[in-house]
């Protein structure tokens, strides 16, 4: 081609571009950046990289799809699969059995997403079931109990669409959090992608069984952690990377601060430390520079969607597999790294166990477990 012919080509790119952006969609990113501080947090100190994750093992290869998020009581660990199930394995992870069958297609009901034990009785377990509600399990009966229907919430509370994690109260009273309140469960990549504010913070009351909005406009709120004596709940917002912290005693009750800003990547869940702390996994990390761009400019990310390479933009993104423990006030002390992917490439979730670490996804084929040997301490 000529120069001539170049320049005409071009025009005509830059034309069916500007075309293409024009046409209306509900798709609509607004340009953010996730600190008011110049980038992602340099990957030195406590966030310098090593081979943790990557030197972990993986357990129940191909026989689980999507192991989400993890509770354990009496000497199980629960998690949700991505066909709808919800399985228990025991803590030597020798053998798995299922207590929950999918009873609807995943396009009506979505998938179990996080689960909590009842602080003071292991016999109810709670589950976020994305589009089906919020759920519990009475394991001594084996009976199930919807609290809460995401088609019908409550009167004035428009559907849940993204039912994403929740804290039981020792008052039985239930804190939990909807990702979004536009997009539905196989449109979470494009909640997190718009940066726009659609998640709600919610409370249960069982006495009365009503239900009410405690927080909304929230940015992509996710899984859910309890503070000491339970006087605040943190919840990551996703696409913001940052920890929110809700307060629900003393002379701050009602009020909001930011626990953990400026993540080195987009949290997910956020469960207890045997330090004292909370663990979080991140589903993707700013190690490339890519996500920070992308926020910045939302003209890409509209054209990325309207091209479908939405899940190939993620994929480019997921490559760098990492967790980070935070301490009682929030500050990053220590993160375990898959720096190239070999083991995993994303975690969504952290179940501590004292001994051994075992690492959620929201798509893998199989659980990741680190285990004591590894001295993870090291990486302090």
């Amino acid at each position: 081609l000529d120069e001539k012919m170049l320049k005409y080509v071009a025009a005509l790119f830059v034309v069916a571009v500007g075309i293409l952006l024009a046409l209306p969609t509900h798709f609509d990113p607004v340009a953010f950046r996730y600190s008011s501080t110049d980038g992602a947090p340099e990957f030195t100190g406590p966030l310098a990289v090593n081979q943790h994750i990557a030197n972990a093992r993986r357990v129940f290869q191909d026989a689980v799809q999507g192991p989400e998020a993890f509770a354990a009581a009496s000497g199980y660990v629960y998690t949700g699969l991505k066909d709808g199930r919800i399985i228990r394995f025991n803590l030597e992870l020798s053998d798995f059995e299922t207590i929950l069958e999918s009873t609807c297609a995943i396009n009506e009901c979505g998938r179990p997403l996080g689960l909590k034990f009842h602080p003071r009785d292991a016999n109810k377990l709670y589950v976020a079931y994305s589009r089906k509600g919020l759920l519990l399990y009475h394991l001594d009966t084996k009976q199930w109990e919807t609290l809460v229907d995401c088609r019908q919430p409550g009167e004035g509370i428009t559907p849940l669409m993204i039912l994403n994690d929740m804290v039981p109260l020792s008052n039985d009273s239930v804190f939990f959090t909807d990702m979004s309140d536009k997009y539905g469960f196989h449109e979470v990549e494009e909640e997190v992608v718009e940066g726009r504010p659609h998640g709600r913070l919610f409370h249960y009351n069982p006495t009365d069984k009503s239900l009410r909005v405690v927080l909304e406009s929230l940015h992509s709120p996710n899984g859910m952690a309890v503070g000491p004596d339970e006087q605040f709940v943190l919840f990551p917002e996703t696409s913001r990377a940052r920890v929110i912290r809700y307060y629900l005693k003393g002379s701050k009750a009602g009020t909001v601060d930011i626990f953990a800003d400026n993540l080195p990547g987009l949290p997910d869940n956020i469960t207890p430390s045997s330090g004292g702390g909370y663990w979080v996994g991140l589903g993707a990390v700013r190690d490339n520079g890519l996500l920070d761009m992308l926020v910045e400019r939302p003209w890409l990310r509209l054209l990325g969607y309207k091209l479908k390479l939405m899940h190939f933009l993620m994929k480019l993104i997921q490559k760098h597999a990492m967790i980070i423990e935070l301490d009682s006030s929030g500050r990053i002390v220590k993160s375990l790294h898959d720096p190239n992917g070999l083991v995993t490439t994303s975690v969504s979730s952290v179940l501590d166990l004292g001994d051994k670490l075992l690492l959620g996804s929201f798509f893998a084929p199989y659980i990741v477990a680190i285990g004591n040997e590894q001295n993870i301490a090291a990486s302090e």
